[in-house]
């Protein structure tokens, strides 16, 4: 009886150390969302803003930038632009820190949408991030900025 209960004691810290580990090594798409976030925030730098770009991929998913009433598309034919245009677009905020200040993030299926309200050196700014799940990876499709 007593090697039974034994046994028992083994078996559930087998089931349970599984679970512990099996939670551990997989990222939830919440999780992806946090760290999205996590690369557009903060303290403004040609890295940070590499960083941020590794989610775009204008050769599988169109690139849709709205800024001030203004759309720009980025697709296969210019993805070459992707970089020097967000570049140029930041280059008055480098050495700045973005602050969070409200999130929200809602996924739905293969979509996602985080809406950011952030705290500048020159005030407030308002975006909202659409990504698309490609495979097992998110992808940026449109951004824009208010």
């Amino acid at each position: 009886m007593r090697r039974t209960g034994i046994y028992l004691l083994v078996i559930l810290s087998i089931v349970v150390g599984a679970a512990l580990v099996t939670d551990a090594i997989v990222v939830t798409d919440r999780e992806r969302m946090d760290e999205f976030i996590d690369s557009v925030t903060g303290q403004v730098s040609e890295s940070r803003i590499d960083n941020a770009l590794r989610y775009a991929d204008p050769s599988k998913v169109t690139v849709e930038l709205v800024h001030d009433g203004h759309r720009r598309r980025y697709s296969n034919r210019n993805a070459s632009a992707l970089k020097s245009d967000a570049r140029k677009a930041l280059a008055s905020l480098e050495g700045s820190r973005l602050r969070l200040i409200q999130e929200s993030v809602s996924l739905d299926g293969e979509r996602a949408r985080i809406a950011l309200r952030l705290r500048t050196d020159a005030g407030l700014a308002n975006t909202v991030f659409d990504l698309r799940r490609e495979e097992d990876q998110w992808i940026l499709r449109r951004v824009i900025v208010n």
